[in-house]
């Protein structure tokens, strides 16, 4: 199963859809795109692809993702587009240590399972530590904050 996760400038997971591994990242974008009135989505380069990017403009959703080295260059007109797109991989690089990449299950059912007790474990740390930082993305201070 792979996860594609809708993640706030702030570091919070705000959504999410699990499909079968052997499905493209690109299939379900549209659909958990068009639930939400975000007009700009950063995306990584699983996501390139110009039907897509012209179907998601018809909806007024804006995809901007990476370029490859043999794409025309077409220039990211979009401000600070490698430090917002660090907080993404930030938050994906917490989830990993927290163990998301290791949720063996035997069914859909107990990946989700998994999957939503780390994400709350996550966005709990999250919000404790910003009790203390409010602009750190370092889920860890949280342990900090609970222990007291």
């Amino acid at each position: 199963c792979k996860c594609h996760a809708l993640v706030s400038e702030s570091g919070y997971v705000i959504d999410y859809t699990i499909t079968p591994a052997s499905m493209a990242d690109s299939s379900m974008t549209e659909e958990v795109l068009s639930q939400f009135g975000t007009p700009t989505v950063l995306g990584d380069m699983g996501y390139l692809g110009q039907s897509l990017h012209d179907r998601l403009e018809l909806k007024g959703i804006d995809l901007i993702t990476p370029v490859r080295k043999n794409m025309k260059q077409k220039k990211i007109l979009f401000p600070n587009f490698s430090k917002r797109r660090k907080v993404i991989e930030r938050v994906f690089s917490f989830l990993t240590n927290l163990g998301a990449e290791r949720c063996k299950s035997r069914s859909p059912q107990g990946f989700q399972l998994k999957l939503e007790m780390i994400l709350l474990a996550y966005s709990l740390l999250l919000k404790s530590a910003k009790s203390l930082e409010p602009e750190t993305l370092r889920y860890s201070i949280g342990y900090q904050v609970m222990a007291k």
